[in-house]
């Protein structure tokens, strides 16, 4: 396909008007242009075909199918037989026109362009926008000489200066030559010769400011047509000269400080951090009140944002969730749902309604949306959603509304206007923009909240769940659970936060009396912090914790809160009384036994609970330090006998366990151990179950039970040869 040339230039420097000229220049001499226009002015053929403009490749791409698309529709004959074809690009405050261009040089090449003939590809391209789509024609296997069109205005230059830093990045030896276009300004020879002295590159042409270009732009024409025998002309056919010798050099770009110095001679003053106020300094970093532990603390992010607050608002009944996103991130975070569902099932949980049908629906945001700006896509799922009688919404946007800059709350406006009697909250994640899988969590169950809560008077004896955890299989169960406990003292359940809720708990969350926790994990800490610093609703010190000790402290909590001690007693002396009665039975076969333990939740009581009521001995207890869960419970493991370790010492612990020989280990996952240790599941999670430490010890007795030595094969055998079991048969 011949040479390939870029002109880069600021905009409205002119870049444009000399690659044009610079194209019939060049045609004169009888070198076939293909000239590439990269602006989304599409303006940069017009002089070459008559002053009209033609289509643009994005426009095309939008309005023909893929089987009907062909090379010669995008692509214009115009002065001198140059070839004429303009990239395009979005509306202006939509879209990614950067990703326009990666685009539109994809459907050319799919479409043939490299078997266009043509001896040079001339790509005239904006230069003072520096993301990665207008970087393509700098990049090896594009153009392989880069020329810079600037004046001697500041501005000028350093986007000049920024296209040189940008070149750096692929190949520092391509550059063709300055450019100069002047503006006639004063002083601006010397300000251009400095920086090109500077930067190591010539100036290789020069155009004074003349009215003949705006004459010959009326005319519909380059200069080169229309005054062939000026100086104008002249220096552009001594410019394609020097196009066609291909000369580069090895340009480098200088720093801002020095460029300010060299060109508008003053040092630019720089505050260093230190000597910032410190409130200035507060206000740099990017924290919320309401952050998650790995935004908090810049730990790695585990799962995305957008796929925890999905999570969250697919579990509320009477909410429609709309994924703005690509179809491949909603099918991943409708999964999550779906396995969750699946795993309750296995385990027979109850399984959340709204996990096995999911309320949710996809912009499905593919290229188009990219470049055009995903808005009208997203308004026409919301207007389906709405005519079909849907009312609340909550919007959650994936990575490519948040690079584009999608105005979702734009279309939530228009929707809510359309459809008198309709809410949405629109929860602006961006993929993982806003943080890991917990800060959408957080972020969702805040925002649930604000959209949908009605504050008001108090409602008296009630609560708001706080911390349910919406992946977990049991979740549903252990929250119905603590409900019948804290009906069993008259008091109501106002929400269940983040999710496992519907709109009328939404409504009633701000006017709970007091928040209970169903655990310590972090999330759980933002979210009543949230309800304190926006309601006034105070947190119950202790949290929903399992076993029997935990069961109790909890219950008279609440009851010393709302004045139902004696129902609290009650209950205490009940569920005292169930557990002894149901240990029992795995007392008989575990007495006497050891054991030891390695879990990841500080909350570990109900663990030797559980073993001391068996009649077991633990030998050696561990707690692995793990950054999901907050320290408020870090005392208890000490006061459980538990050693806190970090997550490094895991294998020598398995280690020491091999060398105690326990009868069992407790272990939140499979262990590498002596095979002749029965191992036992821990939960992740801390247990909210008062009965927790029972379903342990029936699980540990049915291990004990069971052969110490695979025994199948050989009953099958002797069955086989008392022709109990037929013979298996392998054919003929």
């Amino acid at each position: 396909m011949g040479r390939k040339i870029a002109v880069y230039g600021k905009g409205g420097i002119g870049k444009s008007t000399v690659s044009s000229n610079l194209t019939a220049a060049l045609g004169e001499m009888g070198v076939r242009v293909l000239q590439i226009g990269c602006d989304p002015k599409h303006d940069s053929t017009r002089s070459l075909l008559g002053g009209n403009v033609q289509s643009t490749v994005l426009d095309y791409l939008r309005a023909t199918r893929p089987e009907d698309r062909r090379l010669g529709d995008v692509v214009a004959e115009g002065y001198g037989g140059c070839l004429c074809v303009e990239a395009g690009g979005p509306e202006p405050g939509v879209g990614c026109a950067g990703r326009g261009i990666i685009t539109a040089f994809g459907l050319l090449e799919d479409l043939g362009s490299d078997a266009v003939s043509a001896d040079i590809t001339l790509y005239d391209v904006l230069g003072d926008v520096v993301c990665g789509g207008f970087a393509v024609p700098m990049r090896n296997g594009y153009a392989d000489t880069v020329y810079i069109v600037t004046s001697g205005e500041f501005m000028s230059i350093y986007a000049a200066n920024n296209i040189l830093r940008g070149a750096a990045n692929y190949n520092t030896g391509r550059i063709g030559g300055i450019i100069f276009n002047s503006r006639g300004d004063k002083g601006e020879v010397d300000r251009v010769e400095r920086f090109s002295e500077a930067v190591g590159v010539p100036i290789i042409a020069r155009f004074a400011r003349s009215n003949m270009f705006m004459e010959a732009e009326r005319m519909g024409m380059t200069v080169v047509q229309m005054a062939p025998d000026s100086d104008i002309a002249g220096s552009f056919r001594e410019l394609a000269r020097k196009v066609t010798e291909g000369k580069r050099y090895a340009g480098r770009h200088i720093e801002e400080g020095e460029l300010e110095r060299l060109i508008l001679g003053r040092t630019a003053g720089r505050v260093s951090r230190a000597e910032l106020p410190a409130a200035e300094r507060a206000a740099g970093r990017k924290r919320t009140p309401y952050a998650s532990r790995n935004v908090e603390f810049g730990e790695p992010l585990n799962g995305c944002a957008f796929s925890g607050a999905s999570s969250v608002c697919t579990s509320v009944e009477g909410l429609t969730t709309i994924l703005h996103s690509p179809k491949s991130c909603a099918h991943f975070t409708i999964q999550l749902d779906s396995n969750c569902a699946k795993g309750a099932r296995l385990r027979g949980y109850e399984v959340a309604r709204t996990y096995e049908d999911p309320d949710a629906a996809c912009t499905y945001m593919d290229e188009k949306a990219m470049i055009f700006g995903g808005a009208e896509g997203l308004h026409e799922v919301m207007r389906k959603q709405a005519a079909a009688g849907k009312r609340c919404f909550a919007v959650i946007t994936g990575c490519p509304p948040g690079i584009i800059g999608d105005d979702a709350r734009a279309v939530a406006g228009q929707i809510e206007n359309e459809y008198p009697g309709t809410k949405v909250i629109v929860l602006d994640e961006d993929g993982n923009a806003a943080g890991d899988f917990m800060q959408g969590v957080i972020d969702a169950g805040i925002g649930l909240v604000r959209g949908f809560g009605a504050p008001g008077r108090r409602m008296p004896d009630s609560v708001n769940l706080i911390g349910a955890k919406t992946m977990s299989s049991s979740s549903r169960a252990e929250i119905k659970e603590v409900e019948l406990f804290l009906a069993r003292m008259d008091i109501k359940v106002g929400c269940v936060l983040p999710g496992m809720t519907d709109i009328e708990g939404l409504a009633h969350a701000p006017r709970a009396c007091a928040c209970l926790r169903l655990n310590t994990d972090a999330f759980t800490d933002k979210i009543c912090r949230f309800f304190s610093d926006e309601y006034g609703i105070p947190t119950l010190a202790a949290p929903v914790r399992g076993g029997v000790s935990g069961a109790c402290g909890w219950i008279s909590c609440v009851g010393g809160f709302f004045g139902k001690e004696r129902k609290a007693a009650a209950l205490e002396e009940e569920v005292r009384g169930r557990f002894a009665a149901a240990m029992e039975g795995p007392r008989s076969v575990l007495e006497g036994r050891t054991c030891c333990a390695v879990s990841v939740s500080s909350d570990v009581s109900w663990v030797r609970e559980a073993v001391e009521a068996a009649g077991m001995r633990i030998l050696r207890a561990y707690v692995v330090k793990c950054s999901d869960y907050v320290d408020d419970l870090r005392s208890m493991a000490d006061e459980a006998g538990f050693d806190v370790v970090r997550m490094s010492d895991v294998p020598r612990i398995m280690r020491e366990i091999d060398g105690l020989m326990p009868d069992v280990l407790l272990s939140p996952a499979a262990a590498d151990v002596d095979t002749r240790i029965y191992q036992s599941r821990l939960p992740y999670a801390p247990a909210s179950d008062p009965y927790a430490g029972r379903w342990l010890a029936e699980d540990i007795a049915r291990g004990m039970l069971a052969p110490a030595e695979e025994g199948w094969r050989r009953d099958a055998a002797r069955r086989r040869e008392a022709g109990e079991l037929p013979r298996p048969s392998y054919g003929a």
